[in-house]
């Protein structure tokens, strides 16, 4: 799969998560936001590391992932990427590392087509986060 494609793949992702969740970007706070992008970089490494890709690919892809559907800066979009990548240490992050997990484990709801789960999955993170506020 080229990198084009995989971009292809993520927006396909995002663009499921919101429709399960039955919002729309412009719908959600900065919380779900930071969330749902956490969850698809959990997207971003599976792609990656099912398509034997470079680490710098993941790179571009949550750049891109993070500018097209996030309305994401190319700066904020750099800043959160570092961060992401960051956390893939749990001792970094613990819960953003969790929410990463669960978003290799949504990508495989996705590419299986379990859209049900893959809306449950995303629904209880929010849910425990939100209630944590």
């Amino acid at each position: 799969m080229t990198v084009m494609q995989a971009i292809d793949e993520l927006i396909d992702f995002t663009d499921v998560i919101y429709e399960g969740l039955g919002i729309t970007f412009e719908e959600t706070n900065e919380l779900e936001r930071q969330v749902i992008s956490a969850f698809c970089f959990g997207a971003v490494n599976a792609i990656v590391q099912r398509d034997h890709m470079a680490p710098h690919d993941a790179h571009a892809l949550m750049l891109s992932l993070l500018i097209r559907k996030f309305a994401y800066s190319p700066e904020q979009a750099a800043a959160f990427t570092e961060d992401l990548i960051q956390a893939t240490n749990p001792d970094v992050h613990q819960v953003m590392n969790a929410i990463i997990h669960r978003g290799i484990d949504g990508h495989r709801q996705y590419v299986e087509q379990n859209h049900e789960e893959l809306r449950q999955n995303i629904t209880e993170i929010l849910i425990t986060l939100q209630s944590e506020e």
